[in-house]
């Protein structure tokens, strides 16, 4: 190829799309959920993180117990029933389903779920909360275990936000230069390139924040979280956590403060109002008000009984409920907690192991900041799946960064796994809404946490963190389309512009000097990045290996500008009609 300014040839965009070939259908990602909670222990024993004065109990799968008006009845063991119910009320405790959700709604979601999962999941219409008058919930625990029909009963523990105490931090106000989690790899998860993509914004996606409460009307949220809360309340407002995790997730691109990983996401906010109780209906809203493909978030770490803090998934009623999410479609990340505790040992039972029983969820442990080593406090062991920045985060909240009012408070130093777990949602989100816009199909839950694992950073750290996601190494495996440039960006400079995609696939090229602040959305093949005049410099067809390079010159001495390249592929094996790739700038200066 000559000069690219020799190159160009106008035509209109809609005369030039390619013929399209017949795409396959993705195959659906086999899954190994496994319905199981945990062994009847011989004698419960209180810890100080356990309530003396509540517990929960699952009755076994198939039991029909159920509560009318006050009575516990069961199909299949009504005289063990009636024998727990008459202790209950001896001792004066309440007891309630422990999810507000219908009965009915549950058994629908139950079902959904197993017949697109093909697993046995729990029937969350068979876990109960009990609160008694006296300190004696070990006691009727043990009393409720000699039952035949109780699958389990355990104490209720307590939770906590998954943060560290707040560091001091920067006070420069140039604060999207301070996320680094947005770089490409290895410093970051590379958002940065995805959001250059079609639906690289997050655009259509709807993810639901568990954990207690948020700054609703933050100037960087720019008024998306009103009319956001849904499930209990009233959450704890303000509040700097929530407020911390949302901005990092949909911190608005408005030339102020920060920039969220998936900006043009929606978030709901479904808080436990600092309830362990409280987790699973907290979790159930959050996958009640999301579909297939949409994300839950849990931002809350647990303590009841075993090392302590730990994934909030130890609880049965947490388990349940997060494995329920994920059998629906729904990705679920979950932070690992921050007690530095190794999820292997044989403390937990086998709770966090996956030839054991398995949610689902992506596990999310924290790393060193920047660096890939793990971060002195978190949780580690096989069940984590990946990490992300645990130390001095920039995001909305706290007001190290800039105080003020708490609408305009930021922080460069939100730690934890409480940082780290958005950071890997906002990932996810991205991958996600990227597959979705160029092949029109959502990724099952199982199938994007591996490809977060398989392609991401790995680190040398002995400790097991997990890799750390990069959004680009992921497109490129799922071969969604990708335009990269290099070369030396100057007048008459040799450049190099390379196409990735699928062996087969047509091409388009196009150059613009002009970049859209609003993409333009063409169904079926995702956004146009450029505007203005532009071309289709080459047309073509990637080759054996799924790219393409074509070489050439800059336009000779023109002054300084900017070039904006970005290419559309037409399909010939893959689902879905074609799509646009990334777009690339160039920035040419003498």
């Amino acid at each position: 190829m000559g000069s690219l300014a020799l190159a160009l040839r106008h035509c209109f965009f809609a005369s030039c799309m390619l013929a399209t070939g017949t795409g396959a259908a993705f195959a659906q990602p086999g899954t190994s959920l496994r319905a199981f909670l945990a062994q009847k222990p011989e004698q419960t024993i209180l810890t100080s993180d356990h309530s003396p004065y509540e517990l929960e109990v699952k009755f076994i799968h198939e039991s029909g117990v159920r509560l009318n008006n006050g009575l516990l009845t069961s199909s299949t063991h009504p005289d063990a029933i009636k024998t727990i119910q008459k202790y209950l009320r001896e001792r004066g405790a309440d007891i309630r389903p422990l999810l507000d959700q219908p009965v009915a709604w549950l058994d629908e979601m139950r079902e959904r779920g197993e017949r697109r999962s093909g697993i046995k999941l729990h029937d969350l219409n068979l876990f109960y909360r009990v609160e008694v008058p006296a300190p004696e919930s070990d006691w009727v625990c043990d009393f409720l275990n000699s039952f035949e029909v109780v699958e389990i009963a355990y104490p209720s523990g307590r939770v906590s936000d998954p943060s560290t105490e707040n560091l001091l931090g920067s006070s420069t106000p140039d604060f999207e230069a301070q996320q680094g989690y947005l770089d490409p790899a290895p410093l970051g998860v590379d958002a940065d390139f995805g959001h250059t993509c079609s639906g690289g914004r997050g655009a259509g996606m709807t993810i639901a924040d568990v954990e207690t409460g948020w700054t609703i009307d933050h100037e960087d949220f720019d008024g998306k979280l009103t009319n956001s809360i849904i499930g209990l309340t009233p959450p704890p407002d303000p509040w700097n956590h929530g407020t911390a995790v949302v901005g990092e997730l949909i911190g608005q691109q408005n030339g102020f403060g920060v920039v969220g990983i998936c900006p043009d996401s929606d978030v709901l906010l479904s808080s436990h109002l600092g309830s362990f109780s409280n987790v699973p209906t907290a979790i159930m809203t959050a996958a009640n008000a999301v579909g297939p493909g949409d994300a839950v978030v849990i931002e809350v770490q647990c303590f009841d009984g075993p090392p302590s803090p730990h994934p909030c998934e130890y609880a049965p009623g947490i388990f349940a409920t997060v494995q329920t999410a994920t059998a629906n479609g729904i990705h679920v990340f979950a932070a690992a907690g921050n007690g530095f505790n190794d999820l292997d040992q044989a403390a937990y039972g086998g709770a966090f192991d996956r030839s054991v029983r398995d949610s689902g969820a992506v596990m999310v442990a924290a790393s060193d900041g920047s660096t890939l080593n793990h971060a002195s406090f978190t949780n580690y062991g096989s069940r984590i799946d990946v990490h992300g920045w645990g130390f001095d985060v920039t995001t909305c909240g706290y007001g190290d960064l800039q105080t003020g009012a708490a609408t305009e408070q930021y922080t460069a130093a939100f730690s934890g796994t409480s940082s780290a777990t958005p950071i890997v949602t906002g990932a996810g989100v991205l991958i996600e809404m990227i597959q979705r816009k160029a092949y029109g199909t959502p990724l099952d839950p199982l199938a994007l946490r591996d490809l977060l694992t398989n392609t991401g950073t790995p680190g040398t750290d002995p400790i097991t963190i997990g890799p750390r996601p990069d959004v680009k190494a992921a497109l490129r495996f799922l071969e969604v389309p990708e335009i990269e440039v290099t070369g030396t960006f100057v007048p008459d400079g040799p450049i190099a512009i390379t196409q990735r995609g699928t062996a087969g696939d047509f091409y388009g090229l196009m150059l613009s000097a002009d970049l859209r602040a609003t993409p333009l959305d063409f169904p079926k093949y995702g956004e146009l990045f450029l505007d203005g005049t532009f071309s289709f410099i080459f047309t073509g067809m990637l080759g054996v290996d799924g790219t393409s390079t074509l070489n050439g010159l800059l336009p000779p001495d023109v002054g300084d500008y900017s070039l904006y390249m970005q290419t559309l592929q037409v399909f010939q094996t893959k689902p879905g009609r074609g799509s646009f790739s990334n777009y690339f700038a160039v920035d040419v200066g003498s």
